[in-house]
């Protein structure tokens, strides 16, 4: 059975930003506030109310952050992921949807997600590094 937390997602955020999944995966792997994840998307050309697509979020991920692409978890259902993911921060695509899961529980508000069934379509590992560029970012915001 696949443990979920949703509390994550009733963080204070932007009312009138839609189609932030991936914002809302961000922030709560790496643990920073939705702004700073907002902003870290938005400096890469995310638009706000509009999905991000696949090619902005990998370069976020990956060449910004460095972030490690898990390839082993595409492919495999959520419920399998989850036995090996116990620990560690992860951001999850399925198909038109991104999650996080953090120490083996999913934090998503979509009910489909929770399902054992759900096929990975990407995964990426957070990283120390990529953690340490999420703060860093915060510290610069908080700064402003």
């Amino acid at each position: 059975m696949v443990k979920k937390d949703s509390t994550a997602y009733s963080a204070e955020r932007v009312v009138w930003d839609t189609k932030d999944c991936a914002v809302r995966a961000l922030a709560v792997a790496t643990g920073v506030p939705y702004t700073v994840a907002s902003v870290t998307f938005s400096a890469q050309g995310r638009r706000i109310k509009r999905g991000t697509d696949q090619e902005t979020s990998t370069k976020l991920y990956e060449t910004v952050l460095g972030m490690r692409r898990v390839e082993l978890a595409e492919g495999l259902r959520l419920g399998a992921f989850l036995e090996v993911a116990r620990t560690g921060s992860f951001i999850v695509h399925k198909k038109g949807h991104a999650f996080a899961v953090v120490e083996g529980v999913v934090h998503d508000w979509e009910g489909k997600t929770t399902r054992d069934n759900t096929t990975i379509v990407r995964c990426w590992k957070v990283t120390e590094v990529a953690r340490g560029k999420m703060e860093k970012m915060q510290e610069l915001l908080e700064g402003l």
